[in-house]
């Protein structure tokens, strides 16, 4: 009856967005979309996935992030994002008093399994404007090669 006023799951409240949530990524986990083009939903920091025939483009999105706080390994076919923002110092804190703070700080890891195709070892990772590109190649074997049709 009270859901014909209100439905929780349609409310801009907190809690119900992350219960949502959780229920959202549980059930990608129990159906195995755990792979490098699965959604990763609504987490810090965010992350766009590509693919060309060369090689796949992971996008990860840290904007006000140094280049010191980011980590960026793999491991058994995982690559892992590592890092922490921190947005107030403890004495910023003390000086000042927060009525909203929005922006996500603290201690993050996001990883994403890798297909066999790529290339461990030629992995590249840049950061410009708060975005860091990792390149990741696919091994030669699996690239296209294109064959040159001659005369007969």
């Amino acid at each position: 009856m009270w859901f014909d006023l209100f439905d929780p799951w349609d409310t801009d409240f907190s809690l119900f967005n992350q219960l949502n949530w959780l229920r959202s990524n549980l059930e990608s986990w129990a159906s195995g979309n755990r792979d490098l083009r699965a959604n990763a939903g609504c987490r810090f920091p965010l992350i766009n996935v590509g693919e060309t025939d060369q090689e796949f483009k992971v996008y990860v999105f840290a904007p006000g992030m140094d280049q010191k706080d980011l980590e960026v390994r793999i491991q058994d076919n995982l690559l892992t994002i590592q890092g922490k923002r921190e947005t107030l110092t403890e004495k910023e804190l003390e000086q000042s008093t927060v009525y909203r703070q929005e922006r996500f700080s603290g201690e993050f890891v996001r990883t994403l399994s890798l297909p066999d195709s790529v290339n461990a070892e030629s992995i590249e990772a840049r950061v410009k404007n708060g975005v860091v590109t990792i390149t990741l190649p696919k091994k030669a074997a699996l690239q296209p090669k294109r064959i040159e049709v001659r005369a007969a």
